[in-house]
């Protein structure tokens, strides 16, 4: 199996943190997969995630993309093979859902071209995928936070990389508009590509990944199958909480539901 990204022996710390945000963490991210980090919040997923695109450098260790250290290749060349979405997006900006699209055609052409009937094409193409096709002539200060947030994931669908690394991607997404979700990156996958995806909803992170890894206070905790990683015992102590994890009788994947007192 082919290792697309890969944080090999990773540590990182932020200016000004009194301890590490990650500690030793080495994870890998393979073709044909999806691999979802889960966690409470401040564990560390968010950086994990801008690690491995190289957008931060770690103190020590190593982020890899496909077999290169990836502070060797050029940002442009990276873009071409890794597309990111952050967990905030602007919602003010003076453009039209299609504009935002074709942003990520930008690692395909050279310096100062323009787009090419293809690259509006495959912005299009993005756009209906994430089931904003009738959004295209709209800016974004016009548009709902679902709804932009499907701009911003077509945008980050035009990039035609081979790995996706979508930070929080469901945010503000309807119920039909997360499987939309799922199912888009689910496809690219299984055509060889790969995503990781951080969540926070288990239950659409056990039906939407192949992996889980667990992230707590910059350590991966657990990794494995979401029935490996979502163990109620674990997740108790973890999260804090009391949590029942049964299994879907349909489908097999682990449900899980915070216990509350009635």
């Amino acid at each position: 199996m082919t290792t697309l990204l890969e944080l090999r022996d990773v540590s990182f710390r932020h200016p000004r943190a009194p301890a590490l945000t990650i500690d030793r963490v080495s994870l890998a991210l393979q073709a044909g997969e999806v691999l979802g980090l889960v966690g409470p919040n401040a564990a560390g997923k968010s950086t994990l995630a801008r690690l491995l695109c190289g957008l931060l450098t770690p103190q020590s260790g190593e982020a890899i993309l496909e077999g290169a250290p990836i502070a060797s290749i050029p940002l442009r060349e990276r873009a071409r093979r890794v597309a990111f979405l952050s967990q905030a997006q602007p919602s003010e900006l003076p453009f039209t859902a299609r504009e935002v699209a074709l942003m990520g055609r930008a690692p395909h052409l050279g310096l100062w071209a323009l787009e090419a009937p293809n690259d509006h094409a495959i912005a299009d193409a993005a756009l209906r995928e994430m089931d904003s096709a009738d959004l295209a002539d709209r800016t974004l200060s016009q548009l709902s936070g679902g709804e932009r947030q499907r701009v911003f994931l077509a945008r980050a669908f035009a990039q035609e990389a081979r790995a996706l690394v979508l930070d929080e991607p469901t945010v503000a997404l309807d119920l039909a508009h997360q499987v939309l979700l799922a199912q888009a990156v689910r496809k690219r996958a299984a055509a060889g590509g790969a995503a990781l995806l951080v969540l926070h909803d288990l239950g659409l992170a056990a039906s939407a990944c192949d992996r889980l890894a667990l992230v707590v206070q910059g350590r991966i905790e657990a990794v494995g199958t979401p029935k490996d990683v979502l163990e109620p015992e674990s997740l108790a102590r973890v999260y804090g909480t009391a949590v029942d994890v049964v299994v879907d009788p349909a489908t097999g994947v682990p449900l899980v539901a915070a216990r509350i007192s009635r």
